[in-house]
C-alpha cells in the first residue's frame, strides 16, 4: 500500500516527543531498560550484547537532560512508571501538537475527538463528544489496557483540557533541556538519523489501512529507538528498528555459516594448512611438502577451501599461489561475536 508522506525525504526527530520521552526516561531509566532487556531476550536475541553495540548512546543522551532537567513533583501524573500509560497520552498529546493548538486553545470536544480515534470501539462515536464518565468507562474496560492504564486514562478523561494543557506547559519548559541535550549529542544522533530508514517499515505499512487520513507526516526518534507506531496523521519509527531486523538476520546467517565452516576446521589438515598460511602465500607443491601430503591431497584441501572461501587465489610467475581469505576470517569471528559473547 502506498503511504502519501508529507515530509517525504526529510528524516528528523520531533521535539515535542523527544522532550517528553527523555522526561519519562530520566524518571523511570533503569526500569525501561531492563523492560528493553527483556523484550529482546523473548525475541531471542542478546540483550545485552544488543544494547552494547547499538543502544548505549541512551545512557549519555538521557543523562545529560537529566543535568539540565528541573524536576518537578506535578509531573508524576504523567511520567510514572506506567509505560503503557506513558505512551498512549504521548501519542494522544502529539496528535493534538501536530493540530498547532496553543495550551490555552485546548477545548473538550477536540480532545475527546482525538482519545476517540486511540480508543475505537462500536460505542466510541456516542463517548466522543461527551463528557459522561460512564460511556468512557465502559469503553475503556472493552480495551485491552492494563488496569492501571484505565484507571490512569479516566482520571484524565474527567479533566482533559487542564490535564494536557498541564502536560503542554512541561514541554516549553523543558524544550530548552532538549535543544541543549541534543546539542551535546548532536554527532551521535545526526549519525544515526542519517543511517535510518527514510520510510515506515513494512509492519507499519501493513497497518496503514486502520488509520486515515492516508496523508502522513513521518519522523523518527532517538528516545524511543526500537518503536513504531501511527496517530491518525503521524508515523513514528524509531531510529534503530532497521538494526533490530537486521541483527536477527545477521544472528541467523551466523547460525547457518559456521557450522560448515567448524567442520572444515574440524579436520587437521585444512586447520594446519589455513595456520601454514598465516605468515604468506604459498603454491600448492610448497603446501604438500611442508606438511607431508600427497599434491593430489594438497590439492584435494585447497579446492575445499577455496570453495568455502577460506582461501584466495593469485597468480604468479606460472604458479597458482594460495593465500588466506581475510575478509571470511573477519566474517567468522563476528559469527563467533553475535552468537557467543
Amino acid at each position: 500500500m502506498y503511504v502519501y508522506m508529507e515530509n517525504k525525504g526529510a528524516k528528523t526527530l520531533h521535539p515535542f516527543l523527544e522532550t517528553l520521552g527523555l522526561i519519562y526516561m530520566t524518571k523511570n531509566f533503569e526500569a525501561v531498560k531492563t523492560d528493553l532487556l527483556n523484550s529482546l531476550k523473548e525475541m531471542n536475541i542478546d540483550g545485552a550484547q544488543f544494547y552494547k553495540q547499538y543502544l548505549s548512546y541512551l545512557d549519555n543522551y538521557v543523562q545529560v537532560f537529566e543535568d539540565t532537567y528541573a524536576l518537578k513533583q506535578e509531573e508524576t501524573f504523567f511520567f510514572g512508571y506506567n509505560t503503557e500509560f506513558f505512551l498512549t497520552v504521548l501519542a494522544m498529546a502529539t496528535e493534538l501538537f501536530e493540530s498547532n493548538a496553543e495550551p490555552d486553545q485546548l477545548t473538550q470536544p477536540h480532545i475527546f475527538s482525538v482519545m476517540n480515534s486511540f480508543l475505537k470501539q462500536k460505542n466510541s462515536e456516542k463517548a466522543s463528544n461527551s463528557s459522561d464518565m460512564e460511556n468512557w468507562f465502559l469503553l475503556l474496560q472493552s480495551s485491552e489496557y492494563s488496569e492501571d492504564t484505565k484507571w490512569r486514562l479516566l482520571e484524565l478523561i474527567h479533566n482533559p483540557v487542564r490535564k494536557f494543557q498541564e502536560l503542554f506547559h512541561i514541554y516549553e519548559n523543558n524544550r530548552t533541556a532538549f535543544d541543549v541535550t541534543f546539542q551535546k549529542n548532536k554527532k551521535q544522533l545526526e549519525k544515526l538519523v542519517s543511517q535510518a530508514p527514510s520510510e515506515p517499515s513494512d509492519v507499519i505499512c501493513s497497518l496503514m489501512s486502520e488509520f486515515h487520513p492516508e496523508s502522513k507526516r513521518f519522523y523518527l526518534t532517538a528516545v524511543l529507538p526500537l518503536m513504531e507506531w501511527i496517530t491518525p496523521t503521524i508515523i513514528f519509527q524509531g531510529v534503530l528498528t532497521n538494526k533490530l531486523d537486521l541483527y536477527q538476520k545477521n544472528l541467523e546467517n551466523a547460525k547457518e555459516m559456521l557450522p560448515p565452516i567448524l567442520k572444515l576446521l574440524g579436520d587437521k589438515s585444512k586447520f594446519e594448512i589455513l595456520c601454514l598460511l598465516k605468515s604468506h602465500g604459498r603454491y600448492n607443491l610448497e603446501i604438500a611438502e611442508e606438511l607431508q601430503l600427497t599434491p593430489a591431497t594438497a590439492s584435494h584441501h585447497m579446492s575445499l577451501l577455496l570453495s568455502n572461501h577460506m582461501v584466495t587465489v593469485e597468480k604468479k610467475d606460472g604458479r597458482v599461489y594460495y593465500q588466506l581469505n581475510q575478509e571470511t576470517l573477519r566474517e567468522i569471528m563476528k559469527c563467533f561475536r553475535e552468537i557467543f559473547l
